[in-house]
């Protein structure tokens, strides 16, 4: 955030701050129930609306155009699985502190 508001021109800017990568949400399951290090678990998938939306509204595909903010000279630190292993690593730790 700090980056765009030093480096923009305009005195309102938008910017897409993601990955550039995508992750299907079994991926995402999968991750957050090995760092738990939950056992037994049984995905069960609905199948969806709308040709695999999880629910009306909801978005298939997503991948952000961070290319406007990468002109600034930002990128992402991590990949999305990274992001979501460390998002849920942090979840445990700040559960286990409460």
């Amino acid at each position: 955030m700090l980056l765009g508001l030093e480096k923009s021109k305009e005195q309102v800017e938008i910017y897409n701050v993601g990955s550039e990568d995508q992750v299907d949400v079994k991926t995402i399951a999968q991750i957050i129930i090995e760092e738990m290090d939950l056992k037994n678990v049984k995905l069960t998938f609905t199948g969806g609306v709308d040709g695999g939306r999880g629910w009306k509204g909801d978005v298939k595909n997503m991948l952000l155009d961070i290319d406007k903010i990468k002109a600034l000279g930002w990128k992402p630190k991590h990949n999305t699985k990274q992001a979501i292993r460390k998002a849920t690593q942090q979840a445990i730790t700040e559960s286990a502190s409460n």
